[in-house]
């Protein structure tokens, strides 16, 4: 029978969730039941309950175990009580050294289903029983690794909570229907985004409609309790705009294996990269089609930017620098106290912005590339609708010279590449030589071998960013027949808008003003040209004419 110390008899109590799933001897109730039956009926007074509700084992910093712990330090417990050893945890180590805790102020550890009473003196099975609930666990963890496997390779998904516009289905919880007054919203969003309005404006529009967000309006479909939220209900922001747009299960895709975690010991998230996500097609029912999702990622992948006077213009985002690959901004010129006219230039000119600078403007008038692109889209359309068999065979003749030509230089750069790889091995080779032999300083030596080596380095990620761009230009197709159903989707095209960028053109390269006639006189001015290269989606570049192959147009410049 236990004296009456005057200090604590604490009661420990832990349920994991992945006991309960496991079927192991119920509940919190249940083992406070057994633990009080244990204290009074060997004579332990004074008892106090810690519970910890819901934590793993492999855990170890737990409210529960932290109070009792905090009052084992203080000198406040005499006796420690458990259902069975692995209540107290089920790693081997921290187990030990709660014990050793234990042990060095004084405090008798009791698993009542175990037979383990320290009391006694030194229990061998003790050891031998945390090494079996440490295997239990991990063993449980493979499992269910396995079962996420499992659920993956058929498409479904790790659980039943399913984004804005999807409702687990009624057959299959972990299948997906969708729900149609959110989906209604998310095909709003995307079509805004289309459109030209970006995430911030979007999510303004959405909470002047009073649309309750996402997580609110799931926990009243489904009867649960309101969270308690700083902000209005339906208090859209750019970032839950944000993250619809760029859900590819919208389009009927089920994503799985992005993340996991350390070990089943380290619970810490792991984010996966893209490339060993799992993912497959047709899973459950789209919301928008792939057109409409892939218009909005290039719109997304080209962010535009306002200008102070919030005007962005038609082709802001998708005007590009033909030298230095940069994007063209748009700015606003003054020439007047009333005129002024709109451009578009390089960033990194120095007309641009007074500090880095590599480059030339390259800028060219609003209204000159606008007209030129709309009258490009306009000619391109007349000859997709003339005879769509003569247009697939034109693009497709083009298209081999342009994938010839790329796959060429891109073989190129890596051949280059690899070839001073190689040189500079044995340029490594040869300073050691000559360090070791005395005819260069350690110092000396020490400078060259980190030049060579951060030039290998640079070489060698240049090459790991090709050899990918090889095998995906090797392996590209030109998509016509989705060119012409966005034709078939457009009576005519009269005027250049956002939507009908998007949905039609990739990138515009605009090179560098050429002087083609000198001024005669002082008063007069050049006359200048320069090139402006259109890239369609789907269909790369369009020729001129079905005789002659011209992929380059003119237009005038600033």
């Amino acid at each position: 029978m236990e004296t009456d110390t005057g200090k604590i008899t604490a009661l420990y109590c832990r349920l994991s969730r992945e006991d309960f799933e496991n079927g192991e001897s119920g509940s919190i109730v249940h083992q406070k039941e057994i633990l009080t039956k244990y204290a009074a009926a060997h004579g332990f007074t004074n008892a106090r309950f810690f519970i910890d509700d819901g934590v793993s084992g492999t855990l170890f910093r737990r409210p529960g175990l932290d109070a009792l712990l905090e009052e084992v330090r203080a000198n406040n417990v005499a006796t420690v009580i458990i259902k069975d050893q692995s209540r107290i945890g089920r790693d081997v180590l921290e187990v030990g050294l709660l014990k050793r805790t234990f042990d060095e102020f004084n405090v008798r550890l009791i698993a009542a289903n175990d037979n383990l009473d320290t009391a006694d003196g030194f229990d061998i099975m003790s050891i031998f029983r945390d090494v079996f609930n440490e295997w239990f666990v991990a063993d449980t963890s493979k499992k269910i690794r396995a079962v996420f496997k499992a659920k993956a390779q058929a498409g479904k998904h790790h659980n039943t909570i399913a984004p804005y516009g999807y409702q687990p289905s009624k057959d299959d919880p972990f299948v997906w229907d969708i729900d149609e007054p959110a989906a209604e919203v998310v095909r709003e969003i995307f079509q805004m985004c289309i459109n030209g309005m970006g995430p911030t404006i979007i999510a303004k529009a959405l909470r002047e409609r009073n649309l309750d967000i996402p997580d609110v309006y799931r926990r009243k479909k489904n009867g649960l309790p309101l969270p308690e939220l700083k902000r209005p209900h339906n208090h859209w922001t750019a970032s839950v705009v944000a993250s619809i747009l760029d859900r590819r299960e919208y389009i009927g895709t089920a994503i799985t294996n992005r993340q996991t975690i350390k070990s089943y010991k380290d619970k810490t998230v792991i984010r996966k990269p893209i490339e060993e996500w799992t993912m497959f097609e047709n899973a459950h029912p789209a919301i928008t089609d792939h057109e409409t999702f892939n218009t909005v990622q290039r719109i997304r992948d080209g962010r535009r930017r306002l200008t102070r006077l919030g005007d962005t213009g038609a082709l802001n985002g998708r005007l590009f620098c033909k030298d230095c690959g940069c994007k063209l901004h748009i700015k606003r010129r003054s020439t007047g106290v009333k005129s002024q006219y709109t451009y578009y230039i390089c960033r990194r000119s120095r007309s641009y912005s007074d500090g880095h600078c590599d480059c030339t403007p390259h800028s060219i008038r609003k209204e000159n590339i606008e007209e030129l692109v709309l009258a490009d889209i306009q000619r391109v359309f007349a000859l997709a609708k003339d005879s769509e068999r003569r247009f697939a065979e034109l693009i497709s003749k083009q298209s081999e010279k342009e994938l010839a030509k790329s796959i060429k230089k891109v073989k190129s750069e890596y051949a280059k590449a690899e070839n001073r790889i190689k040189q500079l091995d044995d340029i490594i080779a040869q300073i050691y030589e000559d360090k070791v032999s005395g005819e260069i300083s350690a110092g000396r030596f020490s400078k060259m071998l980190e030049k060579y080596e951060t030039e290998q380095a640079e070489l060698t990620a240049k090459i790991n960013e090709l050899l990918p761009l090889i095998e995906e230009t090797e392996k590209q197709e030109i998509s016509t027949d989705e060119f012409l159903r966005l034709v078939k989707a457009h009576t005519e095209i009269k005027e250049l808008t956002t939507e009908i960028v998007n949905e039609f053109i990739l990138r515009i390269e605009v090179s560098e003003t050429v002087i083609i006639q000198p001024r005669r006189y002082k008063h007069w001015k050049d006359e200048k040209q320069q090139k402006v290269k259109i890239v369609y989606n789907y269909i790369d570049t369009i020729p001129q004419t079905y005789e002659a192959v011209t992929r380059e147009k003119t237009a005038s410049a600033i």
